[in-house]
């Protein structure tokens, strides 16, 4: 059958028209499961309420959750006794979850300079023989507001034992290129534990000193 060429462009017309109305719910799904794919992945936090805690697993926001199961982080068993502690500070929100590994456990330090994608903290910790290294599993950490510092308490249940308190703030890292903000050590101390007995008090092995100008590089 042959047509008008005079129809040729209204027939046309109409199959574009039909074409972009049949596409247009597929166009549109696809769009809409994004969104709903991101509200699913992380929740709203209220970091500028100041310090709160959370101890009901359905509650935990779902982005730490989830960057605490990618890490192996054990959280949900204890959440009673060791909530969660959400703090805002220094133009930091962070993250203390408490995280079981067999018997023992420590606090991991969850920072969301990334809102949606919360990333673990390496902080300084004395190496076995000198020096300092890092490490995600610092202890029991305490944070002192009215200080403006992080206590991390570590050691062993078995007796006779010692503990170790390393005492951080939140400072910057000088570099070549620019300041990283990080976890600075600031005092290390030791005690004893004896078997039944008072614990002993808290003596320092470690405590910074103001670095000599030509060590801070600008």
């Amino acid at each position: 059958m042959h047509l008008p060429s005079s129809t040729l462009p209204l027939l046309f017309t109409a199959i574009l028209l039909s074409m972009s109305i049949a596409a247009a719910p597929e166009e549109g799904r696809p769009r809409a499961d994004v969104h709903q794919d991101d509200r699913q992945k992380y929740d709203s936090i209220p970091f500028a309420g100041g310090d709160f805690e959370v101890s009901d697993p359905a509650l935990v926001p779902r982005q730490l959750a989830l960057a605490a199961e990618q890490v192996g982080c054990r959280y949900k068993h204890d959440l009673k006794q060791q909530p969660i502690h959400f703090i805002s500070t220094e133009n930091r929100r962070l993250a203390l979850v408490f995280c079981r590994s067999g018997v023992s456990g420590s606090h991991h330090v969850f920072d969301f300079a990334s809102f949606r994608t919360p990333t673990l903290v390496q902080l300084p910790f004395t190496a076995e023989k000198e020096g300092f290294g890092t490490t995600v599993r610092p202890g029991l950490i305490t944070w002192r507001r009215e200080a403006g510092v992080f206590e991390a308490v570590s050691g062993s249940d078995m007796c006779p034992n010692s503990e170790l308190r390393h005492t951080y703030r939140l400072g910057s890292t000088e570099g070549w290129v620019s300041r990283v903000a990080s976890f600075v050590v600031v005092r290390v101390e030791v005690r004893a534990k004896p078997c039944g007995g008072q614990e002993s008090e808290w003596a320092t092995i470690w405590e910074a000193t103001p670095w000599p100008k030509p060590a801070v590089v600008r």
